[in-house]
Order: structure tokens, then C-alpha cells, then sequence
């Protein structure tokens, strides 16, 4: 389904609500669209069975399935609950997204998820669309990104690169190896050349490595933010009559200059980053911390205090004294129960606080806004 960009299903943007599977919207064109499924409608049964004790990707699998098959929904709207037959269809998957940046409108911010069969044709709808917009250079956004097609790879990075300079090298087992060149075979004629800034995180890889390591070495873009995951290999699917598959390793990709970045990555030219506490694995919302309790999920209950600017003492993993003082200062704060422990609505609370004040900001986006500038 990622590869192909599109899958079998009846095009519902999901999430899990209390004992409910709840929309949060239509995709447009889409059986569910034109069923006249809305936003916040309750899908309490799929094919007959409740959705109460369902996790949110076991809805979803039963939701997909072959294009042309039906599938039967059960909405709770306003009190009635009425029930949805509706034919699966092929849902589209938009891989590539754009918008100004909301500082400054002459920048593009051009986000790339993944590389599937229409990513390159996505790309260059955004690039004119944000040209239309007054877009001046642009910022693409590889992060997370775990790569996909290749050839989607090979016809991206030729837009951003000139005729005739290398963009890929590809070394089979044996033999000299294949070097792929920038030129209208893989961009149509179809060039930016707008100053371009690329971000990159631990989860860009594979072919978002590929496009990065092509524009920096062949383009003169920078890359910013931290290093990329390292993923080197080249890989076909093998398809099997049981709906299995083999993953066969066939060769290595090199970046322009012939370096395999292997389990070694691609160093960013300006390191920007999240907070780190981006990065705590937060605590167990079902599980109550308190007085006298030790491990790793009070050591990022402190964290998470002390980030928002209530002092928990040291980040020991020990519930002392000063951090339920902390967590009562919150809990007061924030109108909680003031109870000193960290209970499910305090644990529930501060996350959702931490994750808001962090997507306030991100540091990376402003790196690429200064270089810009």
C-alpha cells in the first residue's frame, strides 16, 4: 500500500474516541464522502461487530480490503444509529504536502512522508502551486521520511540538479557501477532553481537519503537538523501466490561522490533539533506514580515538570518529596485534583501540554527560515 500509494478501503480519516472508532473526516470523492459520512460521526460496528473493544489499526484493516468488495458501517449520529453499506474503492494516499511558511510567505515549506509511485508528479504540482503563491526558495522536509520507489528518488532529485551531474551510483555484487545523471529522461525538462534548504532526522532514510545526499552533493544544498538514519541498500519485492513476499537485497546505492552511507548516515551541514524531551518515552496514563515510587516513568514524569518550569528535583527516577510538590503545583495550576499524585487526568493533562508547547515551535523549521533569509 505505501509503495503504491493508494489502497483498497472506504476513505475515512480515523481515530479512537472512548469506545468508539470516530471520523474526523471524509476524504473528498471517496465512498465515504459520498455516503455522506461526516466529521465526528461514531463507527460503533464494521460488519456487525462492535468497535468498543477494537484498537484503532484493527478497524482500520477491516475497513480496507479488495476494490469492489462492500463493507457495512454502523454510524451513531446525534443519538440515531443508522448503518452505512458501502463499496470499497481505490483511497489515494497524498504523499507530498505544501504550505507558506506562516513567518514568512515568500518560503515554500514542501513536506515529503514517503516515496510512492505518483510522490515526483506530487512534488512538482506543489512546487508550481507554491510558485503561484508568491513562493520564492523552499524548505523540503525529508524528516521521518523511510524512503520507497527509487525511481520516484531519481526523478525528484533531477528536478533540483542540473543536466549531467550525478545524482545516484548504483553497485551491483560485481562490475563497475550504474551512474545515474540528472536530465529530462527523469524531470521532463521540469527545474527548480529557487535557493532550497533540506531537513533530515534519524527517521529519513533509504530514498529520502538518496534525495538528500543528491542535492547536497551535486546542488550545493544544505541539510539541516540531525543525522539520517543510514540505509544503503537497493531492494526488490518478489511476490509469492500466497500474498507473501521476499525482500531480496540486490545491490548498494552510493551518494554522487561514491560514498556508502551505510549504518553511517548523512551528517547535516547546520544540527537543529527538538528539545530533548521531544524525545522521553512518556509514562503509563493508566498507571498512578506517587510518593516513594522509582523507575523510568517518574524519571519522565520529572522531565516533563521540570520542562514546563515546575521544579521536580533531580531526574532521578525517584519519586521524592520535591516532585510531589511539583506535581501538586501543576495539578493547582491546571485546576486538577490536588492530590500530589500522578494520576491518569494529571499524566493525561501534562503530555497533551508538552506536546502543544513543543509543536509551537520547531527549531529545525527556524534553522531553515535563517538560512533562507
Amino acid at each position: 500500500d505505501t509503495m503504491s500509494g493508494s489502497f483498497g478501503g472506504i476513505g475515512t480519516q480515523v481515530e479512537k474516541s472512548s469506545n468508539a472508532i470516530k471520523v474526523i473526516a471524509p476524504i473528498a470523492g471517496t465512498p465515504a464522502s459520498k455516503a455522506g459520512i461526516k466529521a465526528n460521526d461514531l463507527i460503533v460496528k464494521i460488519n456487525g461487530r462492535q468497535t468498543s473493544d477494537m484498537t484503532l489499526n484493527k478497524a482500520v484493516q477491516i475497513m480496507r480490503g479488495k476494490v469492489g468488495t462492500k463493507v457495512t458501517i454502523t454510524i451513531k449520529r446525534n443519538g440515531q444509529t443508522f448503518d452505512k453499506i458501502l463499496v470499497r474503492a481505490k483511497i489515494p494516499v497524498k504523499t507530498v504536502t505544501e504550505t507558506l511558511d506562516s513567518k514568512n510567505k515568500s518560503i515554500g515549506v514542501i513536506a515529503v512522508t514517503t516515496f510512492s509511485q505518483n510522490t515526483a508528479k506530487e512534488m512538482k504540482q506543489a512546487i508550481v502551486s507554491l510558485r503561484k503563491q508568491g513562493a520564492k526558495s523552499f524548505v523540503i522536509d525529508m524528516r521521518n521520511n523511510p524512503g520507497g520507489l527509487m525511481d520516484q528518488a531519481l526523478k525528484m532529485s533531477s528536478m533540483f540538479v542540473k543536466d549531467g551531474k550525478v545524482i545516484l551510483q548504483v553497485a551491483s555484487r560485481s562490475g563497475k557501477p550504474t551512474i545515474y545523471r540528472a536530465g529530462k529522461q527523469f524531470d521532463n525538462g521540469f527545474k527548480v532553481h529557487e535557493k532550497t534548504v533540506v531537513l533530515i532526522n534519524g527517521g529519513s532514510a533509504s530514498a529520502a537519503e538518496i534525495f538528500s545526499s543528491a542535492l547536497r552533493q551535486s546542488a550545493g544544498v544544505k541539510l539541516i537538523g540531525t543525522k539520517s538514519y543510514g540505509k544503503g541498500t537497493v531492494q526488490n519485492t518478489l511476490p509469492f501466490k500466497d500474498k507473501t513476499e521476499l525482500k531480496l537485497t540486490i545491490a548498494k546505492w552510493l551518494t554522487p561522490n561514491g560514498t556508502w552511507i551505510h549504518h553511517k548516515g548523512l551528517q547535516p551541514d547546520i544540527k537543529a533539533d527538538y528539545p530533548s524531551i521531544a524525545y522521553v518515552l512518556a509514562p503509563n496514563v493508566n498507571k498512578e506514580l506517587k510518593l516513594d515510587d522509582s523507575g523510568s516513568s517518574v524519571e519522565s514524569l520529572q522531565k516533563m515538570l521540570n520542562f514546563l518550569g515546575y521544579d521536580a528535583g533531580k531526574e532521578n527516577g525517584y519519586f521524592s518529596e520535591k516532585t510531589q510538590k511539583a506535581v501538586e503545583a501543576y495539578q493547582k495550576e491546571n485546576k486538577l485534583t490536588v492530590n500530589g499524585k500522578a494520576d491518569t487526568k494529571t499524566l493525561t493533562t501534562l503530555e497533551t501540554q508538552i506536546s502543544q508547547k513543543i509543536n509551537q515551535n520547531d527549531p529545525v523549521l527556524e534553522k531553515a527560515e535563517e538560512e533562507l533569509r
